[in-house]
């Protein structure tokens, strides 16, 4: 059976979901927040990282910075303040996906962009950052 590159990607994104629970430090209160953020360009391989918040980790390389933006916005990754830098108008479409927990809500995120430098800096420029 033919599997499209989407269903792929999604299979691929819960598939890492069910892994967060598992990865995440234990705390007697669990962290603030565990998040699965998958960048998939239309044409090449998908990227995924997992960031963990309050203690701060995961394969994220700027966990701390990431965290710190997300604490200001509520968890909510469409809240955080896009950084108003340059970018190149080319057209290479790219979707951000996130998933995951903020203080015991879920949160999730799906928005596609005209291209990679779009997607950063329209969502801080850290957490799916280059």
């Amino acid at each position: 059976m033919h599997m499209s590159r989407a269903r792929f990607r999604w299979a691929a994104v819960l598939a890492g979901m069910a892994m967060i629970a598992p990865a995440v430090p234990a705390r007697a209160d669990g962290p603030a927040g565990a998040y699965l953020l998958t960048v998939a360009p239309r044409s090449g391989p998908a990227t995924t990282r997992t960031l963990w918040c309050d203690p701060d980790g995961g394969t994220h390389g700027a966990a701390s910075q990431a965290c710190d933006q997300l604490e200001a916005a509520g968890g909510e990754i469409g809240l955080v303040p896009a950084r108003p830098d340059p970018c190149t108008l080319e057209h290479a479409p790219v979707t951000l996906i996130a998933n995951g927990v903020w203080h015991g809500t879920a949160r999730h995120f799906t928005r596609t962009y005209a291209n990679r430098c779009l997607a950063v800096r329209a969502t801080g420029g850290i957490l799916f950052g280059e």
